[in-house]
Formats: structure tokens, sequence, C-alpha cells
């Protein structure tokens, strides 16, 4: 029986070994969090002991240093479940095998898409909604009781840990070596994990880790793209026009608008009135670095006798910033036209005036907007909320499909560098495109369990 090692217990790691696991392999996933969550936290802000948000790089101010949170389940526990295929015109950078397995006619998209309506009613629309609004395929429920949870492959496992298909083990990983009789596992401190040796070795930690760990066991130093998606968004408070749809839950969207010009989606929710009687209603701008437009930021993984270490050095081009700042500018008008209404920002900030957002100091968080409007008297305006780059938890790009860096994955999503050891998640992008991750995530790690 084929013995692999999963190394990182998020979304991409956990869907490759439920499917692989399911044909008969037999599967040991290593995981630096623990198993402390067993549901979706929906907004759930506690600190767990062990569960914290773990910093492993150092970054310039341009990005944002969130650190990810080590934990079994990873971001699965805690996402809005949105599934989108990338849009044609950015999967056309990728080859053209990925894009046949990806989109063709009996491709990955559609068969998961099949799968997760079966199971999920939100893929599908349940309600009408109002603007010129596309409906939000979400791989989710809210239970009568109002409760939320999105799908995790983290709730399949049961049964493969009860036969033994499956085993859990808690470790950091920093390197992986092929021996003799197999691939072992190497910590921080340069001890062999555990005795056990494996056939193959899955990487599916973050886009980051995954390539601090090939860097490693390479032993040299690399460079290597990284990116994520931009957010900016408004928060908006009027008395005109109809709702968009009935609330249920925030963690639904009712709706998105292409942006595609923009290299961006805006996604819309109305949440309950206020008490005052106004409207209070989140569009969110999602947009991707387009290539197209300039270079990504760069990752460094420093490789010493004693240590390794991270270091992202952001890039952003004028044409970048420039259609950040467009966006800025569009979601407002959007605002306006859709809702027929003169929305007046709550804050005369100087980037209000002069349009440029991008870097901005001004431009707050959602929570700070959603305040400012609700203490505010005034109605038909609207508060500016972002989230920074790279805290999107999106990041990709980093050891890409038929990349040509020193780090990259031939079609079969091998490390070329690393016969036997592959690596799955948004890291494999060579482009991440304006839609969400998650339903490519979960199409390349199941193609992977079929085929690796």
């Amino acid at each position: 029986m084929p013995k692999y090692c999963v190394i990182g217990g998020g979304l991409s790691g956990l869907e490759f070994a439920v499917h692989s696991a399911a044909r008969g392999n037999e599967i040991v996933i290593y995981d630096a969090g623990p198993d402390l969550r067993k549901k979706h936290v929906h907004f759930d802000a506690r600190v767990l002991e062990g569960d914290e948000k773990k910093v492993h790089w150092t970054a310039d101010e341009r990005w944002a240093i969130g650190g990810i949170n080590e934990r079994l389940g990873g971001r699965s526990l805690c996402y809005h479940g949105v599934m989108l295929p990338i849009e044609p015109s950015a999967l056309e950078s990728w080859p053209a095998a990925w894009q046949e397995r990806l989109s063709g006619p009996d491709g990955l998209y559609r068969q998961l898409q099949e799968e997760f309506t079966r199971e999920f009613p939100e893929m599908t629309q349940r309600q009408p909604i109002g603007m010129p609004l596309l409906h939000v395929p979400q791989a989710a429920v809210v239970t009568e009781s109002g409760a939320f949870s999105s799908y995790s492959p983290l709730y399949h496992l049961e049964p493969f840990i009860r036969d033994g298909m499956i085993r859990i083990k808690k470790a950091t990983i920093a390197k992986v070596e092929n021996r003799t009789h197999g691939f072992r596992l190497i910590d921080g401190m340069g001890r062999t994990v555990d005795q056990e040796s494996f056939d193959k070795c899955v990487l599916s930690a973050s886009a980051i880790i995954n390539n601090r760990i090939i860097s490693t066991s390479l032993g040299r130093s690399t460079t290597a793209h990284v990116t994520d998606h931009y957010c900016i968004g408004i928060a908006v408070k009027t008395r005109f026009g109809k709702r968009v749809a009935d609330f249920r839950h925030e963690m639904l969207w009712h709706g998105f608008a292409k942006q595609h010009d923009l290299n961006a989606n805006i996604f819309v929710v109305e949440r309950p009135n206020l008490d005052s009687g106004d409207r209070l209603l989140l569009l969110m701008a999602v947009m991707e670095q387009n290539p197209q437009l300039g270079a990504f930021s760069q990752l460094h993984c420093h490789v010493g006798r004693e240590q390794s270490s991270l270091e992202i050095e952001s890039h952003h081009s004028d044409a970048v910033i420039d259609n950040y700042n467009r966006l800025g500018r569009q979601i407002v008008e959007f605002a306006c036209e859709q809702l027929s209404a003169d929305l007046a920002p709550l804050f005369d900030t100087l980037a209000e005036r002069s349009g440029a957002f991008f870097g901005s100091k001004e431009v707050s968080t959602l929570g700070l907007a959603l305040e400012g409007l609700g203490s505010s008297e005034r109605s038909n305006v609207y508060a500016r909320f972002a989230f920074p780059y790279g805290s999107y938890e999106h990041e990709s790009c980093t050891h890409p499909i038929g990349g040509t860096g020193e780090i990259a994955l031939a079609d079969s999503l091998e490390v070329t560098a690393l016969p036997g050891v592959y690596a799955v998640g948004p890291g494999a992008f060579p482009r991440l495109g304006i839609a969400n991750p998650a339903l490519t995530i979960c199409s390349l790690s199941r193609w992977l369990a079929s085929n690796i």
C-alpha cells in the first residue's frame, strides 16, 4: 500500500488526504497546529493557546504582517465558501493541460460545482436579487437556528481515521529528505520527526511556508514571486431604494458584479436596517495584481546553517496603483448608480478628495467604517475600508505550475528540483486571477489525489 505524507492540514492538504485515502493510499498528515476547533468558527476572535497567528516572515511596509493561523483545518474553518472558477482571461496564463483539466467540458470545475450543489443549496440562487448582480455560489449552509457553516474536508476525516487510512501528527516540518527507503521529515532543529518513511511527499502548507520547506530541502536560498488580492470597499448608509434581497446571514453574499476591466469583482451584501430605518450595505471589491500591469512582489527564502528566514519585498507598479485607485472611485460610482442615490463620504479625507487611496493611512478597517456610520446621524453616506495587501490570506504564485523561476512545478504538480515531492494550494497558481481561490484549490488537490 503506498504511503504518503502531507505537510499542512488546511484546505488543500486535507482535500488531498481524504481523496487519496479513498483510493486506498495510507496518509499521514503533519500539521503544526492543534486540533482545537472542530467546526466552522465564523468570526470567533478568541485566541486559543497554540492556535494563534504565527508570523514567519519580515516585509516592507507595503506588505501586511499578518502571519498564519496554525490549526488543523486551517482557513477552511473560517472562510465563506465562495466557489468561483478562475476567469478565462487569467486561466490563459496556465499551461494548456491545466486549462483543460479545470475548465474543459468534463473538467474539475464542473465536477466540483455539481458535487457541491448537491450538498450546499447556497451554490444555486435561492432568492431574487436586485441590482445587476450575479449569484455568488457558496459551498455553505445556514441552519434553521441561524448557524453558518461552509465546506471543509475536515468533516470527512473520521471514517478514514477510524479505518487507519489517515493518521494525524502534530509537528512543524522544516525540510524533507529522500533517503534510501523513502522520504523522511526533518524539523527546525535538524531532527528526524519520526522513523516513518514515505513513498511521496505532498506540501500543502501556505504558499509562503511551502517555499521555505522547498528552499530548506534544497539547501539553498531562493527568490520567487508572491502576490495576494487587494481588497477595498465601502459601507453604505442610505434611505434610497428597495432591499437587494432578504438578509439571512452576514457571511452569505447577496451577489457580485464583474468589474473585469479593473481586474476585480464587487461583492454586495445588505445587512438588516439600522435603528434609524436606514439601509446598511457592504460593497467589497476584490482586485487581482494583474501580472500584465507589472511584476509581482518577491519572496526571499534565506537558508543559513542554523535556520532559515523569509522576507517579502513588495512591488506595486504605477499601472497597478492606478488600477487600484480607479477601482476605489468606481465602487462609489457603482453604488450611487445602483441605489439611485447621491452618496457622500462620511469622512472628508485627503485620499477621498484626491482619489488616491493606495497606501493611504486614512482608509480604515471595516469595523471602524461600520462604527462611524452607526454613530453618525447623517444618511446617504459611505465610509471606506480596506484589507492591507498581504493580509487577505490569498497568498499565491510562489511555486507556479510551469514556472521558470528557481522554484516551480511540473504539470504533474511535482517540484521540478525535488522528484517525488509535490505541492498544492494557491502557491501552485501561475496566475491568481480575480476569483476566490477555494474552488481551484480543491481542484488541484483532487487531481493530485487521482494522479500521483
